[in-house]
C-alpha cells in the first residue's frame, strides 16, 4: 500500500501537467500567415476603423438630434408641495379673528370658501403634461438637419478611408516582415561564405600556401559581417512587432509568413473605380505565382496618364465637398436667427389641493388646460447674431480653401502613386539582372581564389557586391509590392497632408437663441 501511493501521485502530477505541456507547445508552434488572412483579420481588430466607427455614429446622433427640433416637444411633470408659512392661511385667520365679534359663524363660513381652500391650502399637488410644436423656424431648423446629415456622410467616407489605410498599413507591415526575413537570411549567407573563405585561407596557410596577413584580413572580413547579420536580426523583430500589433496577436506569437516578394510583380493594373460604399479586402496573388509581362511599362503609362482624373474622387476630398456643404447650412441657420419663431403651446394640469397628505381620490383634482401661440423676433442683441454670421462666414471660406487645398493634394499624389509604381516597376527589373550577374561573378571569384588565379581582396569585393545587390532586389520587389497596393487604394486613403486636407469637426448648429 505504501509504495502504490507515490506511484499514484507521480501519475496525477503527470497527468496535471499535460495540458500546461501542451499549451506551452501551442504557444511555442508558429502560426502561418498569409497576406490575404492578415488583411481579413486586421479588418475586424483596427482601432482606427473602430474610432471612424465611433465618429459616424455621433454623427447619426447628432442627425437625431438636429431632426428633433422640428417634431413637437412633449414633456409630463408631477409636483407635491407642503407649505410651511401660507399668507392666505394668515390672512383668512386673522379676518375671521378679527370678525369674531359679529357672529358666531364667520369663522366656519371663511373657512369653507373653495377660494380659500385652494390659496390656504397646507398642500398642493399638480400633475401637468405640457407640449409644444415649432411652426416656423426662418429655416434654421431644416439647415441644421441637412448640416448633421452631411455631416454623418462625411462620417461614412471616413470608416471607408480608415479601412483603407488600415488595408495599405497591414500590407506595408507584412512585406517589410517579409523583406526583414530575406535580409536575415542574405546576412547569414554572407557570413557562412567568409567563414568558408577564412577557414580555406587558415588551411592554406597550415601549408605555407597563404601568409599571416591574408588570413587576419579574411578573419576580420569574417567579424565585419557580424554587425550586419545582428543588425538584420533587430530590423525582423521589430518588423514583426509592429505587424502583430496591427493584427492584434500576442507579443509573443510566432508568426510564418507564407507570400513571398522575391518573384517578379504583376503588371499594373488601372486603377480602380471610386465607390462610396463600404471598402472590401481585396486579395493579393503571392508574389511566387507572378510573372514579367512585356506590357508592363504600357499598363504603367496608361496609369500614371489617367491618374489625376481621380482627384474628385478621393476620400479626402469627397469629405472636403460635405465640409463645405456643412459649412454652407451652418451659415443658413445662423442668418436664420434674423427672423421670428413662430410656435404653439399646450399646457394641461390637474391640481389637488388636499386637507391631509395626499389626496383620497381623482375627484380632488382640478382641471386647468390652456393653449396658445408665441412668436419671438430678436430686436436687439448687442451684436452677438452678427458676430455668429461673421464667424459662419469665416467658415464657409475656410471650408473653400480646405477642399481646393485637398483636390491639389489628392492630384499630386495620384500622380506620385503612379510615379512610384512605374520607378519601382524599373528597379526591381534592373536589380533582377544586377543580382544574377552578382551571383556569375561571385561563384566565378570564389573559383578563381580556391585555384589561386585571384587574391582574397577580389574575392571580398565581389560578396559585398553579391550582398548589396541581392538586399537591394529584395527591397525593390518589396517596394513594388507597397507601391501596387497604395495605387489600388488612392481613392479610398486619406491625404498625406491631413491638415491640409482634412475638414475640420462638422457639428451642426442645433441649439436656440440666446
Amino acid at each position: 500500500m505504501r509504495s502504490a501511493l507515490p506511484a499514484t501521485t507521480t501519475l496525477l502530477a503527470l497527468l496535471m501537467l499535460v495540458p500546461y505541456t501542451a499549451q506551452a507547445q501551442q504557444a511555442g508552434t508558429p502560426r502561418p500567415l498569409s497576406l490575404t488572412e492578415a488583411l481579413q483579420r486586421a479588418a475586424g481588430t483596427s482601432e482606427q476603423v473602430a474610432l471612424a466607427k465611433a465618429g459616424e455614429q455621433r454623427a447619426r446622433g447628432q442627425q437625431t438630434q438636429a431632426r428633433s427640433a422640428l417634431l413637437p416637444q412633449v414633456a409630463t411633470t408631477l409636483n407635491w408641495q407642503k407649505q410651511l408659512q401660507n399668507q392666505f392661511a394668515a390672512i383668512t385667520e386673522r379676518l375671521g379673528g378679527s370678525g369674531g365679534g359679529t357672529g358666531g359663524g364667520s369663522d366656519s363660513s371663511s373657512a369653507d370658501n373653495p377660494i380659500t381652500r385652494i390659496f390656504a391650502s397646507e398642500y398642493n399637488v399638480t400633475f401637468g403634461l405640457t407640449a409644444s410644436q415649432p411652426l416656423y423656424t426662418g429655416g434654421r431648423a431644416s439647415a441644421n438637419i441637412r448640416a448633421a446629415r452631411l455631416a454623418r456622410e462625411s462620417a461614412e467616407i471616413g470608416i471607408t478611408s480608415a479601412q483603407a489605410q488600415v488595408q495599405l498599413d497591414v500590407t506595408q507591415a507584412y512585406y517589410d516582415a517579409v523583406l526583414s526575413d530575406r535580409l536575415v537570411t542574405i546576412a547569414e549567407s554572407t557570413l557562412v561564405q567568409s567563414e568558408r573563405t577564412l577557414r580555406q585561407v587558415q588551411l592554406t596557410q597550415s601549408v605555407g600556401s597563404a601568409s599571416e596577413f591574408e588570413a587576419i584580413r579574411a578573419r576580420v572580413t569574417r567579424d565585419n559581417q557580424r554587425p550586419a547579420w545582428l543588425q538584420s536580426r533587430t530590423s525582423r523583430e521589430l518588423a514583426y512587432v509592429r505587424l502583430r500589433q496591427l493584427l492584434d496577436f500576442p507579443a509573443d506569437q510566432p508568426l510564418t509568413l507564407t507570400d513571398s516578394i522575391a518573384e517578379a510583380p504583376l503588371a499594373a493594373s488601372a486603377t480602380p473605380a471610386p465607390s462610396t460604399g463600404p471598402i472590401t479586402t481585396v486579395n493579393v496573388a503571392p508574389a511566387d505565382v507572378l510573372v514579367v509581362d512585356p506590357a508592363v511599362q504600357g499598363n504603367v503609362a496608361r496609369v500614371v496618364s489617367a491618374s489625376d482624373t481621380t482627384a474628385r474622387s478621393r476620400a479626402s476630398v469627397r469629405q472636403a465637398v460635405k465640409g463645405v456643404e456643412v459649412a454652407q447650412q451652418q451659415l443658413k441657420a445662423t442668418k436664420a436667427q434674423r427672423l421670428p419663431q413662430l410656435s404653439a403651446t399646450t399646457n394641461y394640469q390637474r391640481l389637488a389641493y388636499p386637507q391631509n397628505v395626499l389626496p383620497k381620490s381623482l375627484a380632488d383634482f382640478f382641471p386647468n388646460w390652456t393653449v396658445g401661440l408665441g412668436i419671438s423676433y430678436p430686436i436687439f442683441s448687442g451684436g452677438r447674431v452678427r458676430g455668429e454670421i461673421a464667424a459662419a462666414e469665416a467658415g464657409v471660406i475656410e471650408a473653400r480653401q480646405r477642399l481646393k487645398l485637398a483636390e491639389e493634394g489628392a492630384t499630386l499624389e495620384s500622380r506620385q502613386a503612379a510615379l512610384q509604381l512605374t520607378e519601382a516597376e524599373a528597379t526591381w527589373l534592373a536589380s533582377v539582372g544586377t543580382a544574377e550577374q552578382a551571383q556569375r561573378a561571385y561563384d566565378i571569384a570564389e573559383v578563381r581564389f580556391r585555384e589561386g588565379i585571384s587574391t582574397q581582396l577580389e574575392l571580398s569585393e565581389t560578396r559585398v557586391q553579391l550582398q548589396q545587390a541581392l538586399a537591394n532586389r529584395a527591397r525593390a520587389a518589396r517596394d513594388l509590392q507597397v507601391a501596387r497596393k497604395r495605387l489600388e487604394l488612392l481613392p479610398y486613403l486619406p491625404l498625406a497632408q491631413a491638415s491640409a486636407g482634412a475638414p475640420q469637426a462638422m457639428t451642426p448648429n442645433t441649439g436656440t437663441n440666446r
